[in-house]
């Protein structure tokens, strides 16, 4: 035997060691898995032999495939069941099974729309089924399939979008009283000369949970003096009673038959603005389509208010800004200071703001970096004492503003309780901001302060609504947080609040109440006269009708008078109204419609852009019918 150096020895038994407590031994050798021969049926003496349930699922684990799917192979082993000795009656039918498989039509027409889908759900140009690639791609997973144009395509998705849309138009129609609208912008690029108007639908659907969709997108102006777009609009067949927001949303109501159906609508400033938009609201009211003259119709969206708020008060973001570029500059001088930025920044649960994020989103993220390194290595001499105070003065007013916005315009679009609350956070921190010490900070904080009040006072009253058909908070938490804004003059915008809640209700309660009136009037006996029918127990049914909407009436009373329930952050508010909607069964319907009030319009992409949503590079092009069924597809597929 050869002699062993001692270090040897002791590198041996320390893997020894190693190997007792179950540590992997490295070595060169093929996965099973792999092994196609072993994992083949074999024939033995006339009998066929399956794989080992050992390789069946080693294989099966190693081969599947990250979207949930499994290659071939994997297909192949994980389909073998476990070690089994089949007899002849079971080779014949594995047999016809096999025969069967193969035989199986293949379906060029599902083929072409699950295609089609996937063209459309992730932006691609509709000539991608022209490239050659993937044409050959296509044939080489299934030399049956014949590619699509591009032709085909677009007759693929103008048949999907109607399939798409009379379902939706069904699922609005038997779920909710009422509905909501938000309108916000879409454009082509950030130099765009065209803009898009998109109209989403708010509501909650018969299993109560709250819905956002798209239901209408066209064009919302454009620039006469971009002769190529001048040219793009005669070829998308844009007409100018097809475009502006009057013709594009009352089109939309008709179409989707929501001219009795709409409660609000929520939309950007420039929408808001347009000359067409004003006379929107007369209108409607004028053909008797808002509820309560239209007091929750023009609502004004959040995330513009936000950003007009802190965007405004451009000195602010330079007062902080100077400071913090200093910081960078002094930290980014070593790679050691460098290190020392990641580790901080790797370590904050604070998502890192896009290429093209709003300015104070991006200042508001390096404060946080700042505050963070300094508790992070505390020996370091970062900024005097009062730039400190300053950076943390602002960093808690960007970040609850960065809070709602992410809050309100989020990827989950939240029930309208928690507005109230999640606004009176900024209302609260410009208060306690205002009061500090920095003079110029100060007087920039009171500006923002007078703003964001102004908005305050146009929308308390649709924003106090929600929280009051919250069972946690009710008419008493809405006189608390009034009082606190608006001091002695509070019993006046509280007992505003509580009128367009106790009219809405009885608009409700009459909407309710009119089916059962209209059949019992039709069921009713009468006498002809003067070749009318003059309805002899009409006044019967008002005196039935008034009875029974009285004791309607007392379901509002009965729910505020009811104790509070316990507050809890996971509390589901439609939940709750789904379960008492038998005790409560009018003020539920008004329920779940004010609760899909939206606060924003802007979807949840451009909250913190600054180009804001965009249509894709390679749809600008099509028909502006074309573009409106792409737009709502993938929204309502993804």
């Amino acid at each position: 035997m050869d002699n062993v150096d001692e270090h040897d020895s002791d590198d041996m038994q320390a893997e020894a060691g190693l190997a007792s407590y179950g540590a992997p031994r490295f070595r060169n050798k093929k996965s099973v898995a792999w092994d196609l021969d072993k994992c083949k049926p074999q024939l033995v003496k006339g009998v066929i032999r399956r794989p080992s349930t050992e390789i069946s699922e080693h294989g099966g684990k190693f081969l599947k495939c990250s979207s949930g799917g499994r290659t071939r192979v994997g297909q192949r082993i994980s389909a073998s069941p476990a070690t089994k000795e089949t007899g002849p009656e079971d080779q014949n039918k594995s047999s016809a099974q096999t025969r069967h498989s193969i035989s199986r039509k293949f379906d060029q027409e599902a083929s072409c729309q699950e295609l089609t889908k996937m063209i459309i759900l992730h932006g691609h140009p509709l000539s991608i089924v022209e490239h050659e690639e993937m044409r050959s791609f296509a044939k080489s997973l299934n030399p049956e399939f014949d590619m699509a144009s591009s032709t085909d395509v677009e007759e693929y998705s103008s048949i999907l979008f109607q399939k798409l849309k009379a379902d939706l138009h069904q699922k609005i129609a038997v779920s909710s009283h009422q509905v909501s609208l938000s309108a916000s912008l879409f454009s082509h690029g950030s130099k765009a000369s065209v803009k898009y108007l998109c109209l989403s639908v708010h509501f909650v659907d018969s299993d109560w949970k709250l819905q956002r969709r798209i239901i209408k997108f066209g064009v919302f102006q454009s620039s006469t003096t971009n002769l190529d777009r001048m040219i793009h609009l005669k070829e998308a067949h844009v007409l100018d009673s097809e475009s502006g927001p009057f013709n594009l949303i009352w089109k939309a109501i008709r179409d989707w038959g929501l001219d009795q159906k709409l409660l609000s609508l929520t939309s950007v400033g420039d929408i808001r603005s347009n000359e067409q938009f004003s006379k929107l609201k007369d209108f409607l009211n004028q053909r008797k389509c808002l509820p309560i003259g239209g007091a929750l119709y023009n609502i004004v969206c959040v995330d513009d208010v936000l950003n007009s708020v802190v965007s405004e008060e451009q000195p602010l973001l330079h007062l902080v800004g100077d400071i913090l570029e200093k910081f960078i500059q002094a930290h980014m001088s070593s790679s050691l200071s460098q290190h020392q930025l990641v580790e901080v920044m790797t370590n904050m649960s604070l998502r890192c703001p896009q290429e093209d994020a709003k300015l104070w989103h991006k200042i508001y993220f390096g404060l946080e970096v700042l505050l963070h390194f300094k508790k992070a290595f505390p020996s370091e001499e970062l900024l005097s004492a009062k730039d400190i105070k300053t950076v943390e003065s602002v960093c808690n007013i960007l970040g609850a503003f960065y809070h709602v916005s992410d809050v309100l315009c989020g990827p989950v679009c939240p029930t309208a309780n928690i507005y109230f609350n999640e606004l009176w956070i900024i209302r609260t921190t410009l208060e306690e901001e205002a009061s500090t010490d920095h003079t110029e900070l100060a007087s920039m904080v009171l500006e923002m302060q007078e703003a964001f009040n102004k908005y305050w006072q146009n929308s308390y009253v649709w924003l106090s609504a929600p929280a009051v058909l919250d069972p946690r908070f009710k008419f008493s938490f809405i006189e608390f947080r009034l009082k606190q804004a608006f001091g002695t003059n509070a019993e006046k915008y509280v007992s505003i609040v509580r009128d367009t809640i106790w009219e809405l209700f009885l608009e409700y309660c009459t909407a309710v109440d009119e089916p059962r009136v209209d059949r019992s009037n039709c069921d009713s006996g009468g006498v002809k006269v003067g070749g009318l029918y003059k309805d002899s127990l009409k006044d019967w049914d008002e005196h039935v009708s008034a009875q029974t909407r009285g004791q309607v009436l007392t379901e509002l009373d009965k729910y505020l008078d009811d104790c509070l329930l316990p507050r809890k952050d996971d509390f589901d508010v439609l939940n709750w109204w789904m379960n008492n909607s038998t005790k409560y069964p009018t003020l539920s319907i008004m329920a779940r419609d004010i609760l899909a009030i939206p606060a924003s319009a802007v979807h949840c992409q451009a909250a913190l852009s600054n180009e804001g949503l965009v249509v894709h590079k390679q749809w600008c092009k099509l028909n502006i019918k074309m573009i409106e069924a792409l737009v709502c597809i993938r929204d309502w597929i993804k």
